[in-house]
């Protein structure tokens, strides 16, 4: 172990180094994943990035970060960790351990928070104090129905995003959303697994993005993102929920209905790289929304 560990090389990934980092991710999750994605996901800005630890040349641990800005008043920029992974020989000796804390040093002085979606395999936590981070816990459930056809007739392509530009506003979002973001997320990669499902009442109006996911022969529909109305978008999802089929929505708390059922749950976590940020981080996620577009659960790869 202590043998690894000292001859361990820690640094940022490069293109070049796609096919180790494949190779990585099929070992560790048994999905393919494009060249496409590596650039798009982690080399399309100056902050995202990934982090590896080679022994012997062979890339046998990552973490990937990606850039975006908090939902505040000043955009601070943050890091959301993704693509956390250990080659299985090397797991349990403290190697992502130590390569947090070495992609931490990496980390753009600009940032003022990491975002950590931690799993039963990863809760390192780039060596930040707990008493510094802040964890919220959400439930992801599917709708039940043998029927697989989406049925609102309310439904776009995912191109209409550009005449919907002016509804998309600075919402209740906990990322900060503009249409940049929404084009950059949904339209320069594979923008055909997504379309966009309207909701009206009482003149406001509130607009899902959604996933058309198919798994092996199962078809499902998955609420990804908002933008409009907020004061309108309970309404919206139950609308939904009430009269499509195969619907996979994220929820703040336990639900019991009799047509849904829980398949997921998912760790929230933002941590404070900045002593000054401690009373914000306080009061961080009250009254935000997260959405299961802001990870990676569902982008095929």
């Amino acid at each position: 172990m202590k043998t690894i560990l000292k001859n361990l090389n820690f640094r940022r990934l490069k293109l070049t180094d796609y096919i180790e980092f494949k190779s990585l991710f099929y070992s560790c999750f048994k999905k393919n994943i494009s060249f496409n994605f590596f650039k798009w996901r982690y080399f399309e800005d100056k902050f995202s990035f990934c982090y590896g630890a080679f022994y012997l040349e062979k890339l046998i641990a990552n973490v990937g970060m990606v850039s975006i800005k908090l939902n505040n008043t000043s955009k601070d920029r943050i890091l959301s960790r993704h693509s956390s992974m250990v080659l299985e020989d090397y797991r349990g000796i403290g190697v992502f351990s130590e390569l947090l804390k070495q992609a931490k040093k990496k980390i753009p002085k600009q940032t003022s928070f990491v975002v950590m979606w931690p799993n039963k395999n990863n809760f390192a936590n780039f060596g930040i104090k707990n008493q510094n981070i802040k964890e919220k816990k959400f439930f992801i459930y599917q709708t039940s129905s043998n029927n697989n056809y989406f049925r609102n007739k309310k439904n776009y392509s995912i191109d209409e995003l550009i005449k919907l530009k002016k509804n998309i506003i600075n919402n209740n979002s906990f990322f900060f959303k503009n249409f940049n973001y929404f084009k950059k997320r949904y339209l320069s990669y594979r923008k055909k697994d997504y379309f966009i499902n309207k909701f009206e009442y009482k003149r406001l109006k509130s607009f899902f993005i959604i996933k058309y996911n198919k798994n092996k022969s199962v078809i499902s529909y998955v609420i990804l993102d908002h933008f409009g109305s907020n004061k309108i978008i309970s309404k919206h999802i139950s609308n939904i929920i009430k009269n499509q089929n195969k619907i996979i929505f994220l929820s703040k708390k336990k639900i019991n209905m009799s047509n849904s059922k829980l398949i997921n749950t998912m760790s929230f976590k933002i941590g404070s790289l900045k002593k000054k940020n401690l009373a914000q981080k306080k009061k961080i996620l009250s009254n935000k929304e997260i959405f299961l577009g802001d990870t990676d659960i569902f982008i095929t790869i």
